[in-house]
């Protein structure tokens, strides 16, 4: 298991190294949030709900799906399984005393903790800058079983995409030999 955790350290340390995309990442995703803020704030002028929620519940509701949607990423590794099996480097992982699978989870969990430290800080920042009070649940199993439900689904989206990166480039691979 720590050996999981170094490389899941070192991916997200790895991070650091593309500076420039860190910054138009969260500059992006500050935008996204803006112009959200503008329509919804169009939306709800003069009205105090539409369709039983209010303007908060909405933002805070699109803030963390935002938040939610940045930290997936796994369509990376698929794309990345691709190109290894394709330039044969793919090999090198044969050496290292991992499993392949569990190496790639590490990874994405490296980058995940990374991008959804960011993002978090963006998100705190946009609830403190423009006085939004975030709007959540009282029931703390049902936040308990949500933050269940996001770590397993980020789980399952990151073996979906390693199987279907090394799916895809059999496939190929059989097409072509074919």
């Amino acid at each position: 298991m720590k050996k999981y955790l170094e490389i899941a350290r070192a991916y997200m340390k790895a991070q650091l190294i593309w500076r420039a995309d860190v910054f138009v990442d969260v500059i992006l995703s500050v935008a996204k949030i803006l112009f959200a803020w503008i329509l919804w704030s169009i939306l709800f002028e003069g009205k105090e709900q539409i369709a039983g929620l209010e303007f908060h519940t909405m933002i805070s509701y699109y803030i963390i799906s935002s938040y939610l949607f940045q930290m997936e990423k796994s369509a990376e590794i698929s794309q990345q399984m691709t190109g290894m099996l394709r330039n044969g480097t793919f090999s090198k992982y044969m050496v290292i005393p991992v499993q392949t699978q569990g190496y790639f989870v590490a990874m994405e969990a490296g980058k995940i903790a990374f991008s959804s430290g960011i993002g978090f800080l963006a998100t705190v920042l946009w609830f403190c800058l423009f006085r939004i009070s975030i709007v959540h649940t009282v029931n703390w199993m049902i936040l308990l079983w949500g933050i269940i439900m996001v770590v397993l689904g980020l789980l399952f989206m990151a073996l979906l995409n390693y199987f279907l990166g090394i799916f895809l480039e059999n496939l190929r691979r059989s097409v072509l030999f074919s």
